[in-house]
Order: C-alpha cells, then structure tokens, then sequence
C-alpha cells in the first residue's frame, strides 16, 4: 500500500510518498490553504509540483494535513482539489493542528502549538482534539508567528524605532520603499506570506536585543491570549512545531515557565515523526 502523506502551512507544503516496501520520496509545493486560493489554484499547484513528478506512482491513500482546513467546507475544498489530481485514491483531510498534535505526543494527551507562518493550540487526547483555540487568521490572530512579527519589523522600521544595524541589514535584502511594501501587502493575493516573510530576520540576529525583546513579548501574547483559553494547563506537557518555537526555544521555555506551564517537546519540522505515526498504524 503506497500513501501519500503531507503536512501543509501557510507558505510550503512538504509531501512524503512512503511506498509499500517503507522507500520514501520526498517532494515540495507552495502552501495550500484554502482560504486564500481557489479549488483552480489548489489544482495548479498539486498538479505541476507535486502529480508530475510522482507519476509513476499509484497512490492508495493521501493523508493530508493542512492550514485553513478547520471546517468541513474548506476540508471539502481541499479533497476535491487533490481527487482532481489523484483519482481513484482515497483522501483523508485535517487541519495542520491535528498534525502537530501526532508529531509532538503521538498517541498520548497533550497541548499542541504552532508557531509558523501563522500560529495555533488545541488540546489533544492523545487520538483527537478535544478544544482548539478560536482561529482568528492573520489581521486578527496569529500571535506569535512568523506574520505576527513580520508585522512587528515592518511597524518598528517604519516608525523608526528600529536599531540602526538592522534598518542597514533590512535596506541590503529587502525593496523597503514604503509604496511597494503596501502594494504586496494590501494588494497581493498571499500578503500574510509577505509579511511573514520579514521575520526571518529574528533568526539571522537571535541575540541582539532589540530581536529578543520583540520574540518575548510575541511568546507573552501567544501564552497569555492563546494558551489561558484552554484553563488551567499546568499538569500537562505543552509541545511546539515550527521554526519560530525551534530557533527562539529557550525565550519560550522561559515565557512558559514564568506561568507555571510544562514545555515538553518542540520539532522544527514535524512531517518526520507524523509519518512515523502514519507508518506505526499500517503496521498495527
């Protein structure tokens, strides 16, 4: 039995083909939510990145794990895109969340977060979620993410605000006129991306101070909005996935500890352990 497992955010998609005899392939497209893209959209992009190469390929079931997959009609979006692309394979899709949850605790309880491109929790029972944070989306949530603060950089460099070394080190890799940053933001299909994008500068200075400050106060947000929402958590292993929780673990280990919470786990990329989760149940 080949299966087709993928993991999608709101910037990349990551694709494992495990093929029955445990060979896996590895494959890359541009993110796939929803929210922002047309089922056209989705086609396009599942079928020239990702269909062509694999080809050769029969795919008995695809277990698809993605951004913007909360409800059942964008869940519903999401499969007709891939049945389009893969007919005759069974479809399985969930929200990015649930995928998180399996990477971090597998078939144990737990609280599950993201810190991506956008940001998420639930609560996990160790099979499904049991309560998930209320999704605001970019303009109103997020907090945490790489889009929350790209929103943070572009505010603190345009306002003038931000030290002099990283203006200089925004000047060099980015266009930072003001009128076509607004143009990719407020007329661009995937502004979130963009803004997103300018966080990544919290990694190429994790310590200078004006950076850490910035993260800090993001992880504040994020426990204090996002976590409080689940109660009183105190007893119960809290796990992260993505780049954001990975590269600034010890400002949010110290922000979580400061209220009493247990951070278990963080993985970077958890596409990995969720085939891994995939594989033990086949073999079950």
């Amino acid at each position: 039995m080949n299966i087709l497992i993928a993991d999608s955010g709101a910037t990349k998609t990551e694709w494992v083909l495990v093929h029955d005899n445990g060979e896996m392939e590895y494959y890359h497209t541009d993110g796939l939510n929803p929210y922002f893209m047309s089922t056209e959209q989705l086609i396009s992009v599942i079928d020239t990145g990702l269909r062509k190469a694999i080809e050769h390929a029969s795919i008995d079931a695809i277990y698809f794990y993605g951004a913007g997959c909360g409800s059942e009609a964008n869940k519903e979006i999401v499969r007709n895109a891939i049945s389009a692309c893969f007919t005759g394979s069974l479809v399985y899709v969930d929200t990015d969340i649930l995928a998180a949850a399996k990477a971090c605790f597998g078939n144990k309880p737990g609280v599950a977060c993201i810190l991506g491109t956008g940001s998420n929790s639930c609560l996990y029972d160790g099979d499904i979620i049991t309560k998930k944070i209320v999704s605001l989306g970019f303009t109103l949530g997020d907090e945490g993410s790489g889009g929350y603060f790209g929103k943070q950089i572009l505010r603190s460099y345009f306002y003038k605000y931000m030290p002099q070394d990283l203006r200089h080190s925004m000047e060099e890799h980015h266009d930072m006129r003001l009128e076509i940053i607004l143009e990719k933001v407020y007329k661009q299909p995937t502004g979130n991306r963009f803004v997103a994008s300018f966080s990544q500068i919290l990694g190429e200075f994790p310590d200078h101070p004006f950076i850490q400050e910035i993260v800090r106060n993001g992880f504040i947000d994020f426990a204090d909005n996002q976590l409080t929402y689940f109660g009183d958590i105190t007893n119960q292993p809290i796990g992260f996935v993505g780049s954001v929780a990975a590269i600034h673990k010890e400002i949010l280990g110290q922000v979580l500890s400061e209220r009493g919470l247990n951070l278990e786990i963080i993985i970077r990329k958890p596409i990995e352990r969720l085939v891994q989760y995939h594989l033990e149940r086949r073999e079950s």
